[in-house]
């Protein structure tokens, strides 16, 4: 007659299986990062934007009046390309703190699915869906501090569902000091202490995060007054009023209008994409009605699981209200705050309905399927930017055919004029913002046929166009030279 074995070898046996599984959930992730990290190598760093060369030239010396940066001075941001000045050369130090900012933005999106679902699986997807998102690479290479105002944000939302209060006052305090329009994310989850099974005093839980965010922000107030003292607020009023009303193209000014998000977000992520975004954060939402009936302590767990996952997708709508009402839909990296939060609460759902349907075959099957279809989809989109994408982004390329004909030495543009007036010395760049710019580069060519040109983001019915620069990712804008004929 066979002895069964003890139950202590079968539960050292669990162990080892449960190990080895997470070993290679972890090898996955790392694998899958070390060749993200390779394939940004083949892009050069370059400055792809005016606001980039505000940011490098902050770097240098900062001043919001000089626009080192433009408002609000981004403190932190500067103060991190500084510190990487240290290491790298001072003109790409930014870029070099956003590509390493980017990095970190799928490992933390996957310590928030663990967090929220307890699925090494879960956390693994939400880890390579966002590293397959095109838009990481976009704002990676763009020299701005949307990548490293996301990570921060990310650390604090993980400091808030572990409750660490002064932790989450530290970083949401280094986010509004790298992004201060992200402050709608700090508003939402300033929801979290009043939601759900909070453990602790309320009254203690903000009390320790706003001593954390103003300390942070008396610091980071001194250094802007240091460099540009009272001058300062004089030149937030008149760039807010700009920004909504002039140059902003926000839904506030003439010629914008909601609609004009939800074209750009179509355009960019596919309607399909956008429809999954949708979906997905109004399911999670339902989650806020969910209450603990049960003293079981597993159930009330699995309930305040579920109020999280609920306001992590409040937080995203909050922040999408914003961007709708006040931000360009031209720069879809505006939108990566939703995008990063949707990959968060994708996996979490998927591993949920994993363990509804784990005693039925068809379900598991139905489950897997609903996993693989939106990492089919990402990687089909990643997939074509890979193949196709050249290596410099348009407005270098533009920079680079200029530099290769001779017989341009006039150019009129609506895009990076700083830049390129900045990198192309030796022209003559004209802001087209201005009427009288037209009319200068329809004498220039009067003067010397073929020496004046036209670079647009937009198309042009009334020019001559001789070619266009693609994007390399999604959040690129694709440029447009003509030939100035008339």
């Amino acid at each position: 007659m066979s002895r069964p074995f003890p139950s202590c070898v079968l539960v050292n046996n669990a162990a080892v299986l449960m190990t080895a599984s997470k070993l290679c959930y972890v090898i996955i992730i790392a694998s899958a990062c070390m060749g993200w990290w390779w394939w940004m190598g083949r892009f050069p760093l370059e400055l792809t934007s005016d606001d980039a060369l505000n940011f490098s030239r902050g770097v240098e010396r900062f001043s919001v009046l000089e626009f080192r940066p433009h408002f609000p001075g981004y403190p932190a941001f500067i103060g991190l390309s500084r510190l990487a000045a240290i290491w790298i050369e001072a003109a790409v130090a930014s870029i070099w703190v956003s590509m390493l900012s980017a990095m970190l933005i799928p490992l933390l999106v996957a310590r928030l699915v663990y967090l929220l679902s307890s699925s090494w699986p879960a956390a693994t997807l939400g880890c390579v869906l966002a590293l397959m998102q095109p838009l990481l690479a976009s704002m990676a290479l763009s020299g701005l501090s949307d990548s490293a105002a996301i990570m921060v944000f990310l650390l604090a939302l993980i400091a808030a569902l572990q409750q660490k209060h002064s932790m989450v006052g530290f970083w949401i305090g280094l986010m509004l000091a790298t992004r201060p329009s992200y402050l709608p994310l700090a508003l939402g989850m300033a929801m979290l202490p009043c939601w759900g099974n909070y453990v602790g005093s309320k009254i203690r839980a903000y009390l320790q995060a706003s001593i954390a965010i103003a300390a942070i922000g008396s610091l980071s107030l001194g250094f802007i007054w240091f460099h540009d003292g009272a001058a300062y607020f004089e030149e937030g009023i008149r760039f807010t009023q700009g920004h909504f009303t002039i140059w902003g193209n926000t839904v506030e000014g003439d010629n914008a209008s909601l609609w004009q998000w939800v074209e750009a977000l179509g355009k960019g992520f596919g309607w399909l994409g956008l429809i999954v975004v949708l979906v997905s954060l109004f399911s999670a939402v339902i989650g806020l009605a969910s209450a603990p009936m049960s003293k079981s302590l597993n159930f009330r767990n699995q309930a305040s699981r579920r109020q999280q996952l609920a306001l992590t997708a409040v937080i995203a709508w909050l922040y999408w209200a914003w961007i709708t009402f006040g931000q360009n839909p031209d720069n879809l990296r505006h939108w990566a705050p939703v995008l990063f939060l949707f990959l968060t609460v994708l996996p979490v759902q998927l591993a949920g309905l994993q363990k509804i349907f784990e005693a039925s075959r068809l379900g598991v099957v139905a489950v897997s399927v609903l996993g693989i279809c939106p990492v089919f989809y990402c990687l089909i989109l990643g997939y074509q930017n890979v193949q196709s994408a050249p290596s410099q982004a348009p407005i270098q390329q533009a920079m680079s055919w200029i530099r290769a004909n001779p017989k341009v030495t006039v150019v009129g543009t609506n895009y990076s004029v700083n830049l390129l007036r900045a990198q192309l010395g030796s022209h003559a760049i004209y802001d087209m913002y201005y009427p009288s710019s037209k009319l200068a580069l329809v004498n220039a060519h009067k003067r010397t046929p073929q020496s004046a040109w036209r670079l647009s983001g937009t198309r042009l019915t009334d020019q001559q166009l001789v070619t266009e620069f693609s994007p390399r990712f999604i959040g690129e804008r694709r440029l447009f030279l003509y030939q100035i004929s008339q």
